[in-house]
């Protein structure tokens, strides 16, 4: 998965991502996003016509919303885990820090959360080769949130704070699950990820367009947040 910030200047984020998430499209676009959505049913071989107009209007509204703040990138995931069916959302956001002192950066995300009184268990911990907030959270779910679940049920969720080092930023990753049963497994697999993380320069202007048919390319490489066979050839070229 890759993360651009908003801005030409910002550094790009890569991460591992378990081939179980899917990427949500957040293409400013209606006719990217929709290509997209469509290209999500086809990956999980959705044939029921429910489960397909369902799963659309999940994509679209978590789309809509996201799109509103400041999440970057975003995924979900939709297993089978020992015989009962479990979902996660996995988002993404860059946040600017006003310094390039991780460890000042974490100690004070770290107080301020723990002051914030929402989480129920906030530690700094060593997250690969650079020191991270970690922050866990039970709250109900709502209609208007960014996992499929019944309103009132216990989501539960965890931040990974991770600033990016030698930039005045933070990557911020939240997953977030109605399968409580699962947790253990869900908090390993967010860990992973953000140990994975790995900081890239900012992709300059002037890149050559994708030139496949697909509308959800029909956008500049460097900006391409889904990132296709096409792409890597580009990138490999370099």
């Amino acid at each position: 998965m890759l993360i651009e910030g908003r801005t030409d200047e910002s550094p790009v984020v890569v991460l591992d991502v378990p081939p179980d998430f899917h990427q949500v499209p957040l293409d400013e676009g209606t006719e990217e996003r929709t290509a997209s959505q469509l290209q999500i049913l086809r990956d999980l071989g959705l044939t029921d016509r429910e489960q397909r107009e369902a799963l659309s209007l999940f994509l679209e509204g978590l789309a809509i919303r996201l799109s509103r703040g400041s999440v970057l990138s975003a995924a979900f995931c939709a297993v089978e885990i020992a015989g009962h069916p479990s979902t996660a959302t996995l988002t993404v956001a860059l946040h600017p820090t006003g310094t390039a002192d991780g460890g000042l950066v974490v100690m004070g995300a770290a107080e301020a959360m723990r002051r914030e009184g929402r989480y129920s268990s906030v530690d700094i911990r060593q997250v690969g080769p650079y020191p991270g907030v970690t922050a866990v959270v039970d709250r109900a779910a709502t209609p208007t949130g960014a996992v499929a679940a019944d309103e009132g049920a216990t989501l539960r969720e965890m931040t990974v704070l991770v600033p990016l080092p030698g930039h005045e930023q933070v990557t911020m990753m939240t997953l977030s699950t109605p399968c409580l049963e699962d947790w253990q497994l869900y908090e390993t697999v967010l860990l992973d990820i953000a140990r994975s993380i790995r900081v890239e320069a900012p992709r300059l202007a002037g890149r050559p367009p994708c030139r496949r048919a697909s509308a959800v390319c029909r956008k500049s490489l460097h900006r391409c947040r889904t990132p296709c066979g096409a792409w890597l050839r580009w990138r490999r070229r370099r």
